[in-house]
C-alpha cells in the first residue's frame, strides 16, 4: 500500500507498445506514460493507465501487448469496471493531454457519477506534465516522500 492511497494518477494508453508482456507502466513506449510512471513511483501515488482493452489497469500489473482502439461503445462497456476501480480513491489526477475524447469523457463521467474530486490537466504537447508535483502538493493529505 502506498502512502497516498486516496489519490490515483491516470493517463490514457498509447498506441505504440513493447513486443512482450511486462508491467503496464513500461509496456507503452509513450514518453508521457513513462514519465508519469516514474513520477508516481517517486511520489508514492498509485498510477493507472486507461486501456482500451483492460480498462483502468494498475501500472504494476503485467499485461500482454494488444491493439485496440477506444470507441464510444467500448468506453460504455468499460465504464462499470472503471467506476469500480475509482471507488477506492478520493482524488483523481488525470493527465488528459493527447487523450482521445472517448478516454476523457469516460474519466470525467465516471468521477462525476461517483462524486470524486477530479483534477484534470495536460496539453497535447505535454508542456505542463512537470506540474504534477505542484498538483499533488495541493491535495489535502498528500504526503511527500
Amino acid at each position: 500500500m502506498t502512502k497516498n492511497d486516496n489519490i490515483i494518477i491516470i493517463t490514457a494508453c498509447g498506441g505504440s507498445k513493447e513486443g512482450k508482456p511486462q508491467k503496464a507502466g513500461t509496456l507503452y513506449k509513450s514518453s508521457r506514460i513513462r514519465h508519469l510512471y516514474k513520477k508516481a513511483l517517486e511520489f508514492d501515488v498509485p498510477f493507472y493507465i486507461l486501456s482500451a482493452k483492460y480498462g483502468l489497469i494498475n501500472s504494476e500489473k503485467i499485461i500482454d501487448p494488444y491493439n485496440q482502439i477506444m470507441t464510444k461503445e467500448r468506453a460504455l462497456f468499460l465504464k462499470p469496471s472503471v467506476k469500480k476501480t475509482l471507488e477506492d480513491f478520493e482524488y483523481v489526477v488525470f493527465f488528459e493531454g493527447g487523450a482521445r475524447k472517448e478516454y476523457r469523457d469516460l474519466i470525467h463521467e465516471s468521477t462525476n457519477e461517483l462524486g470524486l474530486q477530479l483534477i484534470a490537466f495536460g496539453y497535447k504537447t505535454m508542456g505542463d506534465i512537470g506540474e504534477l508535483k505542484n498538483i499533488l502538493g495541493g491535495i489535502n493529505g498528500f504526503k511527500q516522500t
